[in-house]
This record gives structure tokens, C-alpha cells and sequence, in this order.
């Protein structure tokens, strides 16, 4: 019995066969990393380390590139101890009115009723929920002021191997990517950027 489990290497190969992706064997400059072709998108999954001088935080990571039709930016995380402390700097708060949701989460953004609308999507907010920890946004291609580039972001602290958790990250990106669509959000058309 393996004390923490069976490599990453092994779940992610194991979870592109599952999922009908293409992973990707890391490299010392880039990590192992899953690709799924989701209509004219591409949505990785990756990890990444932080090193802060003494110690490293790694991350696992999902993006999806897309071309912009409305510069729309959201930033969604639940609720912590520092979540009041942000509404009291007038941070905007958005509430979805789904008050089991909005107990959760917090979710600033930039246009309310874009977001709101959203996040009216039912299957969206359980895919969300069955996430124990998270930060899941959109916003400009590598912070990027660029009119065109931007992206669909998920992060959490460690190294995610539950299968069933990455599958549903999947299923929440490729509906997330068809819900910005039919909100004027995201372009159908295939994105320049790569990752």
C-alpha cells in the first residue's frame, strides 16, 4: 500500500483515457498535464509550484483560452475568515439569490447581471459545490490587457488525484465555456492563444 496514493502520472493517464483527452508527460521545465478538446477549445489541467524561499506551494490548475465578445471578469472562492473583510474595502459582492450558494461562496465581478445570469445554471453551482476548495475566475490571458484573449481559470491548493473530482472539472469547464457563450461573454470561434 502506497502512502499517499498512486502517482499523479498514473490517475491522469488513467482519468485522458477515461475522458477521451491527450495527456501530456511532464518535462524538468513543464509539468504533466491532461488536454481536452472541447468543441474549438482546448482545456488543460495542470500543476504548478510556488516556492517562497523556505517552502513550495503547488497548485492544481484548469484553464481554457477564448476569444472575448464582452469583457466580462468574475472571480468566485468560499467564504473564509477574510471574505467580510473584503466587503468592508467595497469589494463588489454578487449574489446569485440561490442563498445555499451564496452561503458558500463569495463572487465579485464586473457586471452583475451578465454573472447572475450566469450562475442561474443549476448543474454549474453543484459542479462548483462538489469542489472542497477553489478559485475559479475569468479574466484577461495572463492578466493581459489584450481585447481579444482571455481565459476560464480554476485553481486549488495541492495535488488533485480524485477522479471523480477532475472529471467533474471537466464537465463544469466545457458547460461554463457554453454558458459564457450564450451570454455574449466567449466567442465559438477557436482561440490564437496556446497554453
Amino acid at each position: 500500500m502506497k502512502l499517499f496514493g498512486p502517482p499523479l502520472k498514473e490517475v491522469w493517464q488513467q482519468l485522458a483515457v477515461e475522458i477521451n483527452a491527450e495527456f501530456v508527460k511532464g518535462s524538468f521545465a513543464k509539468s504533466a498535464r491532461i488536454e481536452k478538446k472541447f468543441k474549438n477549445w482546448t482545456i488543460l489541467l495542470d500543476t504548478y509550484t510556488v516556492n517562497t524561499g523556505k517552502s513550495s506551494v503547488t497548485y492544481t490548475r484548469m484553464r481554457v483560452p477564448y476569444m472575448r465578445e464582452n469583457d466580462i471578469q468574475f472571480k468566485l472562492s468560499r467564504k473564509n475568515v477574510f471574505s467580510g473583510i473584503g466587503r468592508m474595502f467595497g469589494m463588489p459582492l454578487i449574489e446569485t439569490y440561490d442563498y445555499d450558494f451564496d452561503d458558500e461562496f463569495v463572487l465579485k465581478g464586473n457586471d452583475e447581471s451578465v454573472i447572475k445570469e450566469i450562475f442561474q445554471n443549476q448543474s454549474i453551482k453543484e459542479r462548483i459545490k462538489f469542489q472542497k476548495r477553489l478559485i475559479f475566475k475569468t479574466g484577461p490571458y495572463k492578466e493581459k490587457k489584450s481585447h481579444t484573449d482571455s481565459e476560464l481559470y480554476f485553481q486549488m491548493t495541492g495535488v488533485l488525484k480524485d477522479v471523480e473530482k477532475l472529471k467533474n472539472l471537466f464537465l463544469l469547464f466545457s458547460e461554463f465555456m457554453d454558458e459564457l457563450v450564450k451570454n455574449g461573454v466567449a466567442s465559438e470561434e477557436k482561440p490564437s492563444m496556446v497554453l
